[in-house]
């Protein structure tokens, strides 16, 4: 190691201020920034998924160029199914993200439509 090198690495062990994953006392974790998007959901267990947007349209079609069939406001809870790979879209803090969660808001058996999964979060 040349002088240079040590010097700045003797400064900064002395300092405590870095450590072998980054810088000490940050949280390494992408959650740690309350601006970061939430993790999308994937409705896993066919349950139940909460709308995190202020506004969200339910699509006829796994992606932004389907037809709107209605929209769900912050907070409303709908029975979901596992995610699908559809269209790209960017809302809710993610960009090019694909993941559309089927839903059913009639509270027959079966999908009526699709929300996007960076909108919503796992109940």
């Amino acid at each position: 190691m040349n002088k240079a090198k040590s010097v700045i690495a003797i400064g900064a062990t002395l300092l405590g201020c870095v450590t072998s994953a980054g810088v000490a006392g940050a949280d390494p974790s992408p959650m740690s920034d309350p601006r970061a998007p939430l993790p999308a959901a994937t409705c896993s267990d066919y349950g139940s998924v909460i709308v995190t947007a202020d506004k969200l349209k339910v699509r006829a079609g796994k992606g932004t160029n389907y037809d709107v069939l209605k929209t769900v406001s912050k907070n409303d809870k709908l029975s979901c199914y596992p995610v699908e790979t559809g269209g790209k879209y960017t809302a809710c803090g993610l960009t090019n993200a694909n993941g559309w969660i089927p839903i059913d808001f009639r509270g027959d058996i079966g999908w009526d439509g699709y929300v996007a999964s960076a909108c919503v979060k796992d109940a």
